[in-house]
């Protein structure tokens, strides 16, 4: 078990460079099963609603062990249905994972009669999390049936590193959207449309990418001086500064702080949502280390049109596209239908499909989905200057309030 305060850090560090490097998730997973004293581990991904399963990384399970799992045995893994059950209400969970379905269900599951017993999986101690509604994401670690259960001391571990298994999994993600880009990170965090900067263990930032530029050069919300980031408000510089040092600190190997969020206010337009997740690898592609990620939001930004991000990652028809934007503009689903020269019953059978592809279930769902998307040329608003943007944003949430109060298709 872990003894000290040096070998958690040591532990949390690996668990962050894992994220940046996948080819160091083997070494976080090994470490995690000396320290509970366990047989093997497994990092595994479940999505209920495109009845995927898979695991993604693993230790102490032989080749044919993770072909199995992700070709059938993940499908009928009797753990996961109350996992999701539990884990749903809080978002994450962290305990045995016999807890789950108790030794005599177990035992007389499919699962562990072909699949857990052949290779040693019957004690875990388990910590999920639920990033979507669809989707659960656990770290186990396993001991086989001749092992007595895992110690008191093994769940608590578990529950230490639980803060950190949502940032370790955006900072994964977002490293593995920036390579399949690009093939370089640095072009790959300039070529996504996400605003991004990094610092290092001093906290001053040593990259970022267009726009992260672009929004510091408007001076509005965010700035940055003598190399570090801050705020309009003095107050705010604070608490961003504060946020951004405990984040670098994990990141730098010197503490287990999980990083956070927080608003940064602006005049006349909505605030800029900041979150900060520590960020620790020793094979960067910098020169300087980068010890923490801001994620940085500006829900005014103008980018891509909303309908052309409907279109291309949502999959609305172009009728679709119209629809929603019309609802946005207050319209009601009959109003909307008239304008569109459609029948309501038509209406309703495209907003249900609006419904199904954004994953939303009313219109003031909708709304709120569509208030945060980008609004750019060919959303059907041309003017981009900060009065247009902040009349836009007073518009949008009368809309949003209209459409709160009208819930159809019945």
């Amino acid at each position: 078990m872990v003894q000290d305060a040096k070998a958690l850090i040591g532990l949390v560090g690996t668990f962050y460079e894992s994220a940046a490097c996948p080819e160091r998730w083997n070494d976080f997973l090994s470490l995690a099963v000396q320290e509970m004293d366990c047989n093997g581990a497994a990092l595994t991904l479940h999505d209920d609603g495109l009845s995927r399963w898979n695991l993604q990384q693993s230790f102490g399970l032989p080749s044919n062990a993770i072909a199995e799992y992700n070709s059938y045995y993940g499908a009928i893994n009797p753990t996961i249905a109350p996992l999701f059950q539990i884990a749903r209400k809080a978002g994450y969970w962290c305990g045995l994972s016999r807890s789950l379905t108790g030794e005599k269900e177990y035992r007389r599951s499919e699962y562990y009669n072909d699949y857990g017993r052949k290779y040693g999986s019957y004690w875990g101690v388990m910590g999920a999390i639920v990033p979507s509604s669809h989707v659960v994401i656990t770290l186990s670690i396993v001991r086989s049936e001749g092992r007595p259960a895992p110690e008191r001391e093994a769940v608590q571990l578990m529950s230490l590193l639980m803060p950190h298994f949502g940032p370790v999994v955006k900072i994964h993600q977002t490293m593995q959207s920036l390579r399949s880009m690009v093939g370089a990170a640095v072009r790959g965090i300039d070529a996504t449309e996400a605003t991004m900067l990094a610092v290092d263990g001093k906290c001053e930032v040593v990259l970022m990418n267009t726009s992260a530029e672009n929004l510091l050069r408007e001076g509005d919300g965010l700035l940055l001086l003598h190399k570090c980031l801050c705020a309009k408000s003095p107050e705010e510089s604070r608490k961003l500064h504060s946020l951004i040092a405990s984040a670098s600190s994990t990141g730098a190997g010197r503490s287990v702080h999980p990083g956070g969020s927080l608003l940064l206010h602006r005049e006349g337009r909505r605030p800029l949502q900041v979150s900060v997740v520590p960020f620790h690898s020793s094979q960067m592609l910098f020169d300087s280390f980068p010890c923490a990620l801001v994620f940085v939001t500006d829900p005014d930004r103008q980018s891509a049109s909303r309908a052309s991000i409907l279109s291309s990652l949502y999959h609305l028809t172009p009728a679709e596209c119209r629809l929603a934007d019309l609802l946005l503009q207050g319209r009601d689903l009959a109003q909307a239908a008239d304008s569109m020269r459609i029948t309501r019953g038509t209406a309703r059978f495209m907003l249900k499909s609006v419904f199904r592809k954004t994953d939303t279930h009313r219109q003031s769902e909708l709304t709120r989905f569509l208030l945060g998307l980008p609004n750019g040329p060919g959303a059907g608003q041309e003017n981009s200057s900060p009065d247009a943007n902040a009349a836009r944003g007073r518009e949008n949430r009368k809309s949003a309030e209209s459409l709160g109060r009208s819930e159809e298709p019945a």
